[in-house]
């Protein structure tokens, strides 16, 4: 055959090899871009989200939004942590592309991308629903790891149900697998300044009782202290009190399952300067502390505001310091004030009716160093004067 005709014939060839690569690629125009989002239209819908649902090989956690908050359908639905479902949601929204891996199914457990229902799966399935679209985004989440130069950041493999291909994505996505992780654990917020005193009752009959003359005072004290005694730390007689006006659970039941007339524990009642008196009563069960929590306003416990108990004629100093204020504002400088440290009593009561709105029916496991905290006898808190 002469030189021209096998050159023509390669010429042909080499035509027909790039022919067929081209013809069995997808249009560039469909292939995802580095930097790219992963989900386009989820920003665009994530207020209309009502519900998240995670699939792993042990359990599905659903979180549905209710008319106030979002809860959690596998504990009974309690209230879930709002900030955490709004990170999910929008951190599935804000995943960008960073290339594309395997599409061999092969490979998928070197990346944690097993299907969730395959035995010693890592992988998570998350479904993100609209009222218009029960998978406005749907993601199998595996392997992550700190992105390179941004820690803040993760270098995320996933892959879409469906479809084989797997992606490396950028961004930041933290994906809870056990139900109680969603819970919101916030039980009480209240702050110690407004606390006058806290009595807590043992199930033998001993009581505790702390107290402080003024909003002001920073230091509790402790009553009947026998004579050559002195209290031992400060700091464990005012945790007895910062722990209660600080409660978070570790779990959490509906009420009606936890008997509390079996094996009563300590309760304690705490009261405000303001008027709110709080009452938490715990059992135990299972080897477990459980509180039932309420609270009610009290108008004979309201101290006094300072206007109200102040005489009319402002002392020299006191006006001075305003006519130095209305000088400061209209030079316009931002006259200091004093954050008032108590509540009106519209305020407190408002406070008192959310609270029981929130606890009532509800049975909280309380973590156990909480629990000791404000549970503490007499002698643990006093020892012999030197």
């Amino acid at each position: 055959m002469k030189s021209k005709t096998i050159g023509l014939l390669a010429g042909i060839t080499i035509v027909g090899i790039l022919l067929a690569v081209f013809a069995n690629r997808e249009p560039s125009t469909n292939i995802p871009q580095s930097g790219q989002l992963l989900f386009p239209d989820l920003m665009n819908v994530v207020n209309d989200v009502n519900e998240v649902v995670i699939e792993t090989k042990e359990q599905t956690i659903t979180l549905v939004r209710g008319e106030q908050t979002w809860e959690i359908k596998e504990k009974a639905s309690y209230r879930a942590d709002v900030e955490k479902v709004k990170k999910v949601i929008v951190g599935l929204a804000d995943l960008r592309i960073h290339e594309p891996k395997t599409k061999n199914p092969e490979l998928y457990e070197r990346l944690g991308l097993q299907d969730s229902d395959q035995e010693g799966s890592p992988s998570k399935t998350v479904t993100v629903k609209t009222a218009g679209n029960s998978e406005a985004a749907k993601l199998v989440v595996g392997n992550q790891k700190p992105a390179k130069g941004n820690p803040r950041m993760s270098d995320i493999y996933v892959r879409k149900p469906g479809d084989p291909q797997t992606w490396l994505v950028i961004g930041n996505v933290a994906i809870e697998t056990m139900p109680g992780e969603w819970l919101d654990k916030e039980v009480t917020a209240l702050t110690t300044k407004r606390v006058r005193q806290v009595t807590v009752t043992h199930p033998k009959g001993e009581t505790l009782h702390l107290s402080k003359a003024k909003p002001e005072d920073l230091d509790f004290q402790l009553d009947s202290i026998p004579t050559g005694s002195k209290i031992s730390s400060q700091f464990n007689v005012n945790n007895v009190v910062g722990t209660l006006v600080q409660l978070s659970l570790e779990d959490v039941k509906p009420q009606a399952e936890v008997d509390f007339t079996a094996k009563p524990g300590v309760s304690a009642i705490l009261e405000t300067f303001d008027g709110l008196r709080l009452h938490v009563h715990t059992t135990k069960q299972d080897e477990k502390v459980f509180a039932k929590i309420s609270a009610d306003f009290d108008a004979n416990l309201v101290q006094p505001s300072e206007a109200e108990s102040k005489p009319k004629d402002r002392p020299k100093s006191e006006e001075a310091e305003a006519e130095k204020g209305e000088k400061d504002k209209g030079a316009g400088v931002e006259p200091s004030k004093k954050d008032s440290l108590l509540n009106k009593p519209e305020e407190v009561q408002k406070e008192v009716e959310s609270l029981n709105q929130r606890t009532n029916d509800w049975a909280y496991e309380l973590p156990s160093f909480r629990v000791e905290n404000f549970s503490k006898l007499k002698k643990d808190l006093i020892e012999k004067e030197k």
